[in-house]
């Protein structure tokens, strides 16, 4: 299988075998009822850029730049990052009612939230199979199982705001943090901490990931509201399910219109408006998430130079030039 990851915004080239053993590992995966290998294979094929699993693999070369090979548990953790993600994209759709992701039907539209729901839950517990089968010590399968209640709790604050004109900006970057940065924060460590077998020193991957993550969100937040911009799932879902992030929190924190026509339940239409005769909204919206950038390309510069930093300063180079165009 060859990797589809060695061209676009970020070379991959360096790691491209890599990817292609991670992606074959994911696509061996034998589900227990064949009745849905159908649909995890597709749902594999429509998980994204591999970002995840990139990261555990860029950072284990950083930990490790003379080896010229990165160990099999590296790519097996890599496996595990990305099936961590494809378990939380399946439990988001469910939980956004979202009817396609990358132009494909979702498996909820396909098979019902039950089916979708208990094979989230089954990739969940192959990831967390693939982590007790790489753990090179306890202290490695406690973090990752902290981290992922890190995840759920983030998610459950995201749901416990829903409707909340009230919710601040501060607020936002801690559910974040932990929904999305959390993710990327473990996938960083999780490649260094493989590769040379340390935790404590690899603290500044963590930081690098978090706030990548975090600004990731920021922009999937941001271009949710740019329509001419087809990112293949529906726009403004967040906005549909009460769900009020950074331009909308930035809005009402200097617009108080803004929360009074979302507590009526504004049509989107009128939302839209809102915000588009306000651009200093979507500006600043981009400007936060510059802001993140800063602080992982801080942490980044802390790693020696090596050929894997260049993808990993390409990723922050391809997020702040998305971050530039505010407009919707």
């Amino acid at each position: 299988m060859k990797s589809k990851q060695t061209t676009g915004p970020v070379d991959f080239s360096l790691i491209a075998a890599d990817l292609t053993a991670v992606q074959e590992i994911l696509s061996a995966q034998r589900l227990a009822v064949p009745h849905y290998a159908a649909d995890y294979q597709t749902a594999l094929a429509t998980s994204g850029k591999m970002w995840r699993a990139a990261l555990t693999i860029l950072f284990a070369r950083l930990a490790q730049p003379a080896a010229r090979e990165v160990p099999p548990s590296v790519t097996t953790g890599a496996a595990a990052i990305e099936m961590l993600h494809l378990a939380t994209l399946m439990h988001d759709d469910v939980l956004d009612n979202a009817p396609v992701r990358r132009h494909q039907p979702t498996l909820q539209m396909k098979h019902g939230n039950h089916a979708a729901i208990y094979l989230g839950d089954e990739l969940l517990a192959r990831y967390f199979r693939f982590i007790t089968d790489i753990a090179p010590d306890l202290a490695f399968t406690n973090y990752h199982a902290r981290v992922m209640q890190q995840i759920l709790t983030g998610e459950l604050q995201q749901a416990a705001e829903a409707y909340d004109t009230t919710a601040t900006v501060p607020a936002y970057i801690e559910t974040v943090r932990g929904k999305t940065g959390a993710l990327f924060g473990l996938a960083a460590k999780t490649g260094a901490w493989l590769a040379d077998g340390f935790a404590a020193s690899r603290d500044t991957a963590t930081v690098f990931g978090e706030n990548l993550g975090i600004t990731f969100q920021i922009l999937d937040d941001l271009n949710d509201f740019r329509l001419q911009q087809d990112s293949g799932k529906p726009k403004l879902s967040d906005l549909a399910s009460g769900i009020y992030t950074l331009p909308l929190r930035l809005g009402m924190a200097q617009y108080p219109a803004l929360a009074v026509l979302l507590q009526a339940g504004a049509p989107a239409s009128e939302i839209l408006t809102f915000l588009h005769t306000r651009p200093n909204i979507l500006a600043a919206t981009a400007a936060m998430g510059r802001e993140y950038l800063v602080k992982a390309r801080t942490a980044l510069d802390q790693w020696p130079v090596s050929a894997a930093r260049q993808p990993l300063s390409q990723m922050l180079d391809y997020l702040a030039a998305a971050l530039q165009t505010a407009d919707i």
